[in-house]
């Protein structure tokens, strides 16, 4: 059969061109359904890790500037050993637009264990952070997104020593493995190379602002921070994508048992075209507030008992994820409002 002629060659193209779209959308569903709510869970991850805790138990890398202790030197090799364990509900775990069929209410379930490493590189201002972790994603809802994921990453940062509310550039690699539940099968392979800064800017109880040191944890009662980064993510299966970050962040510590953190998580991403043509663009915003109650040591008898059960903590967390696409199917918002019991230990 002889191919068609340019002007029916024309036609053909543009009548092919929604089919394709809807096609390449149904692909990235099918292939990247492990991907769904990733980008969103993540940063509500950093944000419970990101509480103003004044124990020092949590790793030093994260999304908000305000996490404690992420623009400080650290004075000795630290291990952190983590375990988080979220529980709440999502109104769309799947991602999708309404037009689209929507997403699923359901109860999610997903675990946090990871293990990091800091050190002060020589006598340089930076330092070293490395870690790896593992987590399990559960739906009672849609069991059919279930997946686990293994991540490991590095990070590399400026450190001022006599003044922890500096510019603090970095520079970070992550990679993550996802597979279907129980690690039966490998899904997708993502990393992800960052350059960023952090600023902090912190305040006592009168909201003056605290002299400048190495350490103004103990002092610090309000604190507003910013991180921007950009993003090169290097996916398979593809495409891969670019991607700028402006996180602005605030918390407030009450009480030694009470903390609250506020974040904003902004993110303009996109992809890398589909054979030299189409090429999606994604608008990413997500407001998260996290209230913490950090057990009191009392319970436990004495504060050294309270650090061997690791400082336990509870998070309760509201977030809402909002995304806007030139792919109408991957235009959505959803709900997520949980919480989730937190445990560190350091040595």
């Amino acid at each position: 059969m002889p191919f068609p002629t340019a002007p029916l060659r024309s036609l053909y193209r543009l009548t092919a061109l929604p089919t394709f779209l809807l096609a390449a959308a149904t692909d990235r569903l099918s292939a990247q359904h492990v991907g769904a709510h990733s980008d969103g869970e993540d940063a509500r991850i950093d944000a419970m890790f990101g509480t103003p805790g004044r124990y020092g138990v949590t790793p030093q890398d994260n999304v908000f500037a305000t996490a404690p202790g992420l623009e400080q030197q650290a004075r000795v090799q630290r291990f952190t050993f983590n375990v988080l364990v979220p529980i709440g509900f999502n109104s769309n775990p799947e991602e999708l637009n309404p037009a689209f069929g929507g997403g699923t209410n359901t109860a999610e379930f997903n675990p946090v264990v990871g293990i990091s490493f800091s050190t002060p590189v020589f006598d340089l201002p930076l330092r070293l952070t490395a870690n790896v972790r593992s987590e399990l994603d559960r739906f009672t809802q849609t069991p059919a997104i279930d997946f686990d994921k293994v991540i490991a990453g590095s990070r590399i940062q400026y450190i001022d020593p006599a003044n922890d509310q500096a510019y603090s550039p970095y520079i970070a690699y992550q990679a993550r493995w996802d597979f279907k539940s129980f690690y039966q099968a490998w899904l997708e392979t993502r990393q992800d190379l960052n350059v960023g800064v952090n600023k902090t800017f912190n305040y006592d109880a009168n909201f003056q602002r605290v002299a400048f040191s190495g350490n103004t944890l103990a002092e610090t009662i309000w604190s507003f921070g910013v991180t921007a980064f950009i993003q090169r993510r290097f996916l398979n299966p593809a495409p891969s994508s670019w991607a700028f970050f402006v996180i602005p962040s605030a918390t407030y510590a009450f009480s030694e048992q009470w903390n609250l953190s506020l974040g904003l998580d902004f993110m303009r991403r996109g992809f890398d075209s589909i054979q030299g043509g189409f090429a999606e663009e994604d608008w990413f915003l997500q407001p998260i507030a996290t209230l913490e109650y950090v057990l009191p040591s009392a319970w436990f008898g004495s504060d050294r008992n309270a650090a061997l059960l690791g400082r336990p903590a509870l998070d309760f967390q509201v977030a809402y994820e909002r995304n806007w696409s030139n792919v109408s199917a991957f235009d959505y918002s959803a709900w997520y409002v949980g919480a989730a019991l937190k445990v560190g230990w350091r040595f």
